[in-house]
């Protein structure tokens, strides 16, 4: 699901502090820069990549040794798996095969897109936006994660949105605070017997049967004053 345009910011994940959608990258290079000096090896490589989806965005780090399919794996655990749906990445209509080395296809300023479930599909832009001589512990990290935006009530406009009635998900007002959801659900039975579904922070939301993710738990949930 497409969410209105709010304001989006990341922290760093090696200094704590907090940056701009825009700015979280430029900042993550700058320590990227750093631990290069501490392990550099010119035989590897790491990938630092950023998916995202209107103003929802990851910044991850990705050893190059890695198949492309943990990067599906990841995606799939923080931000989209519901049913087991299918998945692909893919450039231009071509799928990518999943068993590949990371580094054999990505490279400095390489784009794609990433799609996950083909009925009610979720897509994600991926981007690299540098490649560093080290290897990723790990495989895969993550370096920041837009907070949870601040996504207000649809009816009353005044308090943080709990959940979303995925019948309505459309039509401009979905996204109800715990009190007006009581309301709604007076005048949508469905709302009521199976429609409700809670607020989180992913492009999956309100989607098939995406309820969260199981990754970075901390800020998978909705926005809270």
């Amino acid at each position: 699901m497409a969410v209105p345009k709010l304001k989006s910011e990341g922290k760093c994940i090696y200094c704590d502090e907090l940056f701009t959608k825009a700015g979280i990258s430029k900042h993550l290079n700058l320590h990227l820069e750093e631990e290069v000096k501490k392990q550099k090896n010119e035989k590897k490589s790491a990938f630092h990549i950023r998916a995202e989806s209107d103003e929802m965005f990851l910044n991850l780090l990705i050893d190059g040794d890695a198949p492309l399919g943990i990067l599906d794996t990841f995606l799939r655990e923080i931000w989209l798996e519901c049913c087991g749906h299918m998945s692909q990445f893919g450039t231009y209509g071509k799928e990518i095969n999943m068993t590949k080395k990371i580094s054999t296809v990505f490279k400095s300023g390489f784009e794609t897109t990433y799609e996950y479930d083909f009925g009610t599909t979720t897509q994600l832009d991926i981007r690299v936006l540098a490649v560093y001589p080290f290897t990723v512990n790990g495989k895969i990290q993550l370096l920041s994660r837009n907070e949870p935006l601040e996504i207000l009530c649809h009816k009353c406009s005044k308090e943080p949105a709990e959940s979303i009635c995925n019948v309505h998900i459309y039509d401009g007002e979905a996204l109800f605070c715990k009190k007006c959801a009581v309301l709604h659900k007076k005048e949508c039975e469905d709302f009521a017997d199976y429609a409700e579904m809670p607020v989180v922070n992913s492009p999956r939301m309100g989607e098939c049967g995406y309820t969260g993710g199981v990754i970075d738990l901390e800020r998978d949930g909705r926005f809270k004053k």
